[in-house]
């Protein structure tokens, strides 16, 4: 249903009527405060010309004197400038009495039926608990097709238009994917797509809580004969840990049960849970989820990309502007292992990988 709010605009004069601006207000209920008008204009932010050229014009358009200065008592309010700073308050409590219900009975008048159709938006994206969170609350905007793929089969899909928005996630620093970041980079060039960076998220190891102890890293995975449970080829998530694998040199035949795969985070969580595999390795989100221990190793940022000329461009500054509001920063806090600050429209390349891509 459509919002409205009414708002009640102050006009005064003489002989013409003028809209009292807001500065003006504040500035006569700094002065009201302080008793000074050198006080009240550092609190307002504004030269001590603009200030006196707002009062000496609004004394003319008033016929009324607005303050008075005493020397050596600093700087008063007359009587109709007392007044004047003090009519939102005047005015809020007549205005809410008399305007209740009003917005809400406007709101019913204007919620005609809507000739707009909605526009269908298709995003194929690596997996990811808080893309979930944010597509429902795009739903009410665009009809939202999701598909959950590999960071690179996503961005595959853009090249090929089979989808509108390509969903991915590289880990910071970038260089920790070593040659893998080349996967990567010649797949996105600043001419053609336009990037946002959504969130970031941990990722690590999810394990029964009985066995965090004796773990910190994937060489334990190896040392202590674990059972893995892993993502699936060609997922941003299994490249990251093949890094981590490459990092440590650590041969994936060291790893018992590498090719044991599931498509998303909770898949293989839940395979931890079901005591099927002991340990996996993904978002922090998904082991709350599972109620199983976490041990964070890398942080990653979440991007999704569009083609710059392409109306997918709307719905992606759409998904950034939700992802900056606090409401979805309360979901994810519930959620946990986000972090929604990062958030960030058309974010340049350079800024992804360290540096440049090939075009």
């Amino acid at each position: 249903m459509l919002k409205v709010k009414l708002d009640a605009n102050l006009r005064l004069g003489r002989d013409a009527m003028y809209p009292v601006p807001s500065e003006l207000l504040a500035l006569l209920g700094s002065i009201q405060r302080h008793g000074s008008l050198v006080a009240a204009i550092r609190e307002a932010d504004v030269s001590y010309r603009h200030a006196w050229g707002l009062l000496r014009r609004w004394e003319a358009i008033t016929g009324h004197r607005l303050v008075v200065q005493t020397r050596g008592q600093g700087t008063d309010l007359t009587p109709f400038g007392r007044r004047l700073a003090e009519v939102k308050d005047w005015l809020g409590s007549r205005i809410d009495a008399r305007m209740d219900g009003i917005d809400r009975e406007l709101g019913e008048y204007l919620n005609v039926p809507s000739e707009f159709k909605r526009t269908r938006i298709e995003i194929h994206a690596s997996h990811d608990i808080a893309l979930l969170k944010l597509k429902e609350r795009l739903e009410g905007q665009f009809a939202i097709d999701l598909r959950f793929e590999g960071s690179l089969n996503s961005l595959d899909s853009l090249a090929r238009g089979d989808c509108d928005i390509a969903g991915f996630h590289i880990p910071e620093p970038p260089t920790l994917l070593g040659s893998l970041i080349e996967e990567f980079a010649p797949r996105l060039n600043r001419r053609e797509h336009y990037v946002a960076r959504l969130l970031s998220r941990h990722q690590g190891l999810m394990l029964p809580k009985e066995r965090v102890r004796r773990v910190r890293g994937v060489k334990d995975l190896a040392r202590l004969g674990l059972r893995f449970v892993n993502r699936e080829r060609g997922s941003g998530t299994r490249l990251l840990f093949d890094a981590l694998l490459a990092r440590e040199k650590l041969a994936a035949a060291a790893i018992k049960g590498y090719e044991h795969e599931e498509f998303t985070h909770m898949a293989t969580a839940a395979t931890v849970r079901a005591a099927m595999a002991d340990a996996a390795f993904g978002i922090e989100a998904a082991a709350r989820a599972h109620n199983l221990a976490f041990v964070h190793l890398v942080t990653e940022h979440y991007y999704i990309a569009c083609r710059r000329n392409s109306a997918a461009r709307v719905a992606v500054d759409t998904m950034v502007a939700i992802a900056r509001s606090s409401a979805f920063g309360r979901t994810v806090a519930r959620i946990g292992g986000y972090e929604t600050k990062v958030s960030q429209a058309d974010v340049h390349l350079a800024d992804i990988f360290g540096r440049q891509p090939r075009s």
